[in-house]
């Protein structure tokens, strides 16, 4: 395998400088002055390896979403094989206190918004979402086929619950008050036990190391 580029370690650490701005001051009110000090970069730098700020948005929602393909794949197969389980670890990787990035999840908020305003954005937004919904959907028919869930139509089912992880977090992002801490995972577990006929497993134990 091909070693890393200086070009591409730089771009990694411009995009993780945006992250942090942004997680703070939101997309807006990122300069790129503010993102080169974030990167512990020049400025040059910043405009040498992006042609806009846009690019760097664009790519700090390929590194996001690459970390979040990563992160749902092992919560998924901590679960085990049973679909049920791999459904309720799917709502709480998503909501659980336990697995939250607040950085990360500040940023996905923010990107949400501009996908509203950027043809680019709202491509590669789309793109993610619908991979959700998509994976739910493939655990929510192999539960139906085993007959571990009752899903008539996996993918509508799939979509409720992704709506609802998504409703959460724009609750949030209006007001972190309005969502009781902790309530969120519980609620959709409780919202997709009804939706699916099966009660939601019990937690697992955490264990001392």
């Amino acid at each position: 395998m091909a070693r890393p580029t200086n070009t591409a370690a730089r771009r990694r650490e411009i995009a993780a400088g945006l992250r942090r701005v942004m997680a703070r001051k939101g997309y807006e009110g990122a300069s790129v002055a503010d993102i080169a000090a974030a990167a512990r970069l020049a400025p040059g730098l910043v405009h040498y390896h992006f042609d806009s700020k846009l690019d760097i948005l664009l790519a700090l929602q390929d590194e996001l979403a690459l970390q979040h393909r990563q992160g749902l794949a092992e919560a998924l197969a901590a679960a085990g094989l049973s679909p049920r389980a791999r459904a309720f670890a799917f709502i709480d990787f998503h909501l659980s206190t336990r697995s939250a990035d607040p950085e990360a999840l500040a940023c996905w908020i923010t990107l949400s918004g501009q996908a509203l305003r950027e043809p680019r954005v709202k491509r590669r937004h789309r793109e993610v979402v619908a991979r959700w919904v998509g994976v739910l959907a493939e655990i929510l028919a192999e539960g139906a086929r085993r007959r571990e869930l009752r899903a008539a139509d996996p993918g509508a089912a799939a979509c409720a619950i992704v709506a609802a992880i998504q409703g959460y977090f724009v609750l949030a992002a209006v007001d972190r008050t309005l969502v009781p801490r902790g309530s969120a995972a519980p609620a959709v577990r409780q919202m997709a036990a009804g939706l699916l006929g099966t009660p939601p497993p019990r937690p697992r134990r955490r264990t001392k190391d």
